[in-house]
């Protein structure tokens, strides 16, 4: 698995699925992961070795800017063993369930020549999404 998505309605719980994951990981001494929200709601959960980031800070809007943002991280820190972007649709916009395959895809090819996994949570019904690559791994959360 390199890439993954959390999947469930607003308030059904991807981002305490994401923090499980996390931490759960996080016990590996060799991890070197990166939480991505827009805002700082989940910052005071996350275990002090992961590096938090609020894309709200940075000039981030759609998913090639999104994209762009994620393999610079990989650029600079070329260790980096998993990354979790949570809201990925507030990243994302107007085009965000549209171009989620393509984003996916190009995603995924990124994830796999960095040997990173990514976890991305998507706020929507689990029928509302477009088809995805048979390579994702979809984890649905429920109210």
């Amino acid at each position: 698995m390199f890439v993954d998505v959390v999947v469930g309605e607003k308030g059904s719980g991807k981002t305490p699925v994401m923090l499980e994951i996390m931490t759960r990981e996080a016990r590996d001494e060799h991890a070197n992961m990166v939480f991505v929200e827009s805002g700082k709601g989940a910052s005071y959960h996350i275990p002090h070795s992961v590096r938090f980031i609020d894309i709200t800070e940075y000039p981030i809007q759609g998913y090639d800017q999104l994209l762009a943002f994620i393999a610079g991280m990989n650029a600079k820190d070329y260790d980096i063993s998993h990354i979790f972007v949570d809201s990925v649709f507030k990243i994302a916009g107007k085009e965000a369930l549209e171009g989620l395959p393509d984003f996916l895809n190009r995603l995924e090819k990124l994830a796999r020549h960095v040997e990173t996994n990514i976890t991305l949570s998507l706020s929507c019904a689990v029928d509302e999404l477009p088809k995805l690559p048979d390579s994702i791994k979809v984890h649905v959360t429920r109210i």
